[in-house]
């Protein structure tokens, strides 16, 4: 649990865009770095049980991922739009 209250707490002490960006950076190339450290045996063993993707490999973590950030993305870019700005488009880049 330490490790998710210091994350917040990180997460909370970027002031700008640009800190967000480059923490969030950051966070992926770890969990890059960590999943890819993984044998196949370990990413297709079960999560436990319990009510978020109980039971379910280990790897489709990784797609649940991607969906909740996109779906963060998109609040975002309504929140930006309702304050008159016109965000880039998030995967413009990619």
């Amino acid at each position: 649990m330490p490790l998710l209250i210091s994350g917040y707490k990180i997460t909370m002490a970027c002031s700008s865009l640009d800190s967000a960006r480059d923490w969030f950076s950051k966070a992926v190339a770890n969990a890059i770095e960590v999943i890819g450290k993984k044998s196949d045996g370990e990413l297709h063993q079960s999560l436990p049980d319990g009510p978020v993707m109980g039971g379910a490999p280990r790897f489709a973590v990784v797609g649940a991922i991607a969906d909740h950030t996109a779906h963060h993305r998109g609040a975002l870019t309504v929140y930006s739009r309702l304050l008159g700005k016109v965000p880039k488009m998030p995967y413009a880049d990619m």
